[in-house]
């Protein structure tokens, strides 16, 4: 059926393509989970007049209309994906999958400019891979921290220049805009970050954490990373049928739904962005269980600069170790207490650090248009 479905959109594709003659611009997702980090900007872009905007998605389940006139392509993850990213034509491919033409989605000669727009703040050369970004032409970065960092990659490894420009973290809006004040002071969000490590803190402690949680009296909303739902599908239905009757778990697989984030009163994760973004955006506290580092760069060791997320947990996170996880409901109630002393520095650690707060579409908009022309 997904073969069939992905030929019917690489056909409608070719044919909604050789239809028009304005600057060509389209976004790749590879699930519906990632639409949310450029859709300010597809909405933006496709009030141009002077611009076709066309969504491509290898989801079945990311087929709602984006605006009138936008219908998203299904094409699938497998042959008539590759066919069509070959032979592609257009002014500009934007998406949020790193790594292009070191895997099975590979450049075309006939794309004049492929644009990485970023879905998270984490740094670029500590969990992102070596050559994540070597091939993009066009890098939209989330502040200064980011173009300092690939830009001191590029003259360190020799890597190919790239136009870097500075225009935010578009995905920011949308949290500020959802964010809703229904915070329940017993729901706590328990999010692991996905890792490329087979021993990580999902596949290895999830229900360890979840179990002491429930056992202290809180209520837990397991939120999972789309990578986790692909890598370690086996141990969030074990979870799932482990606590399907116990009314003070919940399992949310879908990370457009923002309601978890809205009203839970502190996370509790291991690494990744989703940290900076609560505390930035929800104002909220963040517990890090102290396990596996995410380093996913081998060449992590040689390259002499902090890493955002790094300097973020040190000044803001509260830690507990992986064998500490009985006094859990201790360590809650101490970043409870103490996250408030430092509150009102968030937006000053975020500033200081070059993350960019204000106007992002915006930004990026302008900058798209302006590259355009």
């Amino acid at each position: 059926m997904n073969v069939i479905s992905s030929f019917s959109g690489y056909l409608y594709f070719l044919k909604k393509i050789k239809l028009t003659k304005k600057k060509k611009v389209i976004f790749y997702s590879e699930s519906k989970n990632y639409r949310n980090y450029f859709i300010n900007l597809i909405n933006a872009l496709s009030k141009n007049d002077h611009i076709t905007v066309t969504y491509l998605t290898s989801d079945q389940n990311d087929m709602d209309l984006i605006e009138q006139n936008i219908k998203p392509i299904f094409i699938g993850n497998g042959f008539f994906r590759f066919l069509l990213f070959i032979f592609l034509k257009c002014d500009m491919l934007i998406m949020t999958l790193t790594d292009l033409d070191n895997h099975e989605i590979k450049k075309s000669k006939n794309c004049k400019n492929y644009l990485y727009v970023f879905h998270s703040l984490v740094s670029t050369h500590k969990t992102y891979t070596h050559n994540a970004f070597k091939n993009f032409d066009i890098i939209l970065t989330n502040g200064e921290y980011q173009k300092t960092e690939l830009e001191y990659c590029e003259e360190l490894y020799n890597l190919p220049k790239k136009k870097i420009i500075n225009t935010g973290y578009m995905y920011l809006e949308k949290l500020k805009r959802e964010r809703e004040n229904n915070t329940n002071l017993k729901r706590i969000l328990f999010a692991p970050s996905w890792n490329k490590l087979r021993n990580n803190l999902f596949n290895d402690h999830s229900n360890e954490v979840i179990d002491r949680l429930i056992d202290k009296k809180f209520i837990v909303t397991l939120r999972t990373h789309p990578e986790l739902i692909k890598r370690s599908n086996k141990k969030i239905t074990f979870l799932k049928k482990k606590y399907e009757n116990n009314e003070n778990f919940e399992l949310n697989t879908d990370i457009s739904n923002l309601e978890t984030l809205n009203n839970s009163f502190i996370l509790i994760t291991d690494n990744g962005g989703m940290a900076l973004e609560y505390v930035l955006v929800q104002k909220k506290p963040v517990i890090f269980i102290d396990y596996a580092d995410k380093v996913h760069n081998n060449f992590y060791e040689k390259i002499k600069l902090d890493a955002l997320e790094d300097k973020f947990k040190k000044r803001f996170g509260f830690t507990i170790q992986i064998d500490d996880l009985k006094n859990i409901d201790l360590k809650v109630q101490e970043a409870l207490v103490n996250f408030e002393k430092n509150k009102n520095l968030i937006n000053s650690f975020a500033h200081d650090n070059g993350v960019i707060l204000d106007n992002q579409t915006l930004n990026a908009q302008k900058t798209i248009l302006n590259l355009l022309d």
